[in-house]
Formats: structure tokens, sequence, C-alpha cells
């Protein structure tokens, strides 16, 4: 597929305000995943299968910078789809990517499920000495047999926070997601604790959560595969979300269990995108080495 265009702009941050993704679709399978209803516009029916490649998405990022004048802001590479996810292994289009990001010196956030990221851990080394790079990885549930489910091509959650710290002095920040939490699935004590304490042992910079969030054709979908699979937590979920907002004394009691969590393990960093200002000092202090 040739793209005209990779970069995406949005009015609020998630964490950034501009988006560059790859690929259109995504093998990772997350089937909770929001981006599913992005498909229709491409008519393509399988969001998970039917997998769309920017091949020429390295020289067309480089032909958007150049002309939009680039003033250095961050961009999110794996917005809507796994930047790394399995397909990446065929076709390499991050390190061709990165080469143009460290060109045009331009600060990234990356998103990525997949412990693949590990194959490019020195290119990325040498890009945050010319610009900033956050990375962060998300997790719903230490519990193989509930992760294999909703998340069957993501790699193993330990893996990936794991993954995560051996970023920690490479990159600027390294962010763990707990999300999105499910409700009867992913919010018992344990899996709740364990969480919190791996990104603490593990050096993990920010913890940010948040629910599942069902909407779209995304809710029917998501909720038969809860009732083939955990069939007793079925009635419970589904009631929780019989409007598109979850019931709020359900994620109000979550919330209190949350708070302590981070009391208990003093996790209260908060992530910050870069400024440009962030940037200078950056350069500054490589400049220095």
């Amino acid at each position: 597929m040739q793209s005209k265009t990779v970069l995406t702009y949005h009015s609020q941050g998630f964490p950034t305000n501009w988006d560059l993704n790859p690929y259109r679709g995504c093998t990772i399978g997350c089937r909770y995943c929001f981006a599913q209803y992005s498909h229709k516009y491409l008519g393509l029916d399988d969001f998970f299968k039917d997998i769309l490649v920017k091949t020429n998405a390295a020289d067309c990022l480089a032909n958007e910078l150049r002309r939009k004048k680039w003033n250095r802001e961050q961009i999110k590479i794996g917005g809507t789809t796994d930047l790394y996810q399995h397909i990446e292994k065929k076709y390499e289009l991050l390190p061709k990517i990165y080469d143009v990001i460290k060109r045009y010196k331009t600060p990234i956030f990356l998103q990525t499920k997949s412990t693949l990221i590990l194959r490019d851990f020195e290119i990325i080394r040498e890009l945050s000495k010319v610009t900033a790079v956050d990375i962060s990885t998300s997790i719903s549930t230490f519990d193989e047999s509930i992760r294999k489910v909703v998340e069957p091509g993501a790699s193993p959650a330990i893996e990936r926070v794991e993954m995560l710290a051996k970023f920690r002095g490479v990159c600027r920040s390294t962010t763990l997601g707990f999300m999105p939490i499910i409700p009867y699935l992913s919010d018992t004590d344990i899996n709740l604790d364990t969480t919190f304490r791996y990104a603490k042992e593990y050096g993990i910079d920010n913890v940010v959560t948040s629910f599942l969030f069902l909407r779209g054709a995304v809710k029917p979908k998501f909720l038969a595969l809860i009732k083939d699979h955990f069939p007793d937590v079925y009635p419970a979920l589904s009631r929780l979300y019989e409007t598109s907002t979850l019931d709020v004394s359900y994620s109000r009691d979550i919330n209190k269990k949350l708070e302590k969590l981070r009391s208990k393990y003093n996790l209260y960093g908060v992530y910050s995108p870069v400024t440009i200002t962030d940037q200078s000092e950056q350069l500054s202090l490589f400049n220095n080495i």
C-alpha cells in the first residue's frame, strides 16, 4: 500500500497530538480494541487479519516533515495499531522510520504490546541520544489463560514489563498502562497488586490506568467473546455495560483500590509530554557528554 500521508493530528493529546501508524489493522488482536471500526471505511471486514502495510511510510514521513517545516512536536507511533505487530518482522518499517525521526530530531512516544521492539534496541538507544524517546506498554492481566483470549497476539504481560524495564536509562520515560481494567476478569485484588508491585520492582516511571470502554460494534463482539469463554462472568459484566458508560459505583470502588496501591508502592509519577524546552535541554546535555 502506497500512502500519501502517515501523520494524523488530534486536537487532544493521546498522549501526543500527532499519530503515526505504519499499518492499518493489527495482528495483536486485542478483542476490546476501539480502532476496529476504522476498517469499515476501507471496505475491509477483519481488523485482525486484513492488514494494510504502508510500505512507503518512511519516505512519506520525510516528505511531510519537510513540507510542514516541522517544529519537532512529539509523535506517537502506534496510536491505533501496534507498531511492532507480527508483520513488522517481515517488512521492517520501523528502522527506516527511525532514520527519518533521527534526521529531523523529532521526539517520539512508542507504545507496543510486543517484545519485538527489542530487535531495535540499539537503534532506539542511538536515537535517544539526539531526541527524546518515551516508551510505553500496556497490560490487562497477568493471568495467561485470560490474556490468550482477550489479547491473543500480545506478548505475555510479564515479558512486556521486563521489556519496558530494559529501556530504563535509555529512554526519557517508561510508562506502564494498566489498561483496560476488565471488570471481573482483571480487577481481582491479586492482579491489581501484582501490576503495581511489578511496576515498582522493575523501576517503571509511570503507571496509568483506565477501564474497559465498549462502544459501537466492538461491544456486542466483546460481550459475545466473554459469554463464550467466561460464562460465569458474562451476566455481571454485561449489566455493567448496559449503557455506553461504565457503572459509576463500580469504577469508584476500583479507583479507591488503585489509590491505595499507589500509596502502598509510592507510584505517583505522572507522564509529561515533551516540550520544545525539554528537547533543547536534552540536546544540550548530550552535546556535553
